[in-house]
């Protein structure tokens, strides 16, 4: 495997930026970046014989504005769930846990 050096970044100081950043667009690292994660929205198109799905990918805070408009202009709620995949789920599991055994006891 090739051994490649990590730059510093510009904004924590941290050495985990790849020497190819610019070419590959970003300039800091994942910790110090402020965009939003993306999403991707599945649809049905045409009719009858000739439907086909399609992606729409977006922003979080675009999906959601169109989700709270959708239910607004059909009268429903807006149930919304938004996965945050770079959480450790067992950490949070773990903390939950703790903390009903600890309203449990007391």
């Amino acid at each position: 495997m090739e051994n490649v050096k990590m730059l510093q970044c510009p904004a924590c100081g941290e050495y985990t930026l790849h020497p190819k950043r610019k070419e590959l667009g970003y300039h800091v690292c994942i910790n110090c970046s402020t965009t939003e994660p993306v999403v991707g929205i599945t649809t049905v198109e045409g009719t009858g014989d000739h439907t086909y799905n399609d992606i729409i990918i977006m922003d979080q805070s675009r999906a959601r504005a169109i989700a709270e408009k959708e239910a607004e202009l059909s009268g429903r709620r807006a149930h919304i769930e938004m996965l945050d995949l770079d959480k450790d789920e067992f950490a949070v599991s773990q903390s939950i846990k703790e903390e009903v055994n600890k309203a449990l006891e007391d």
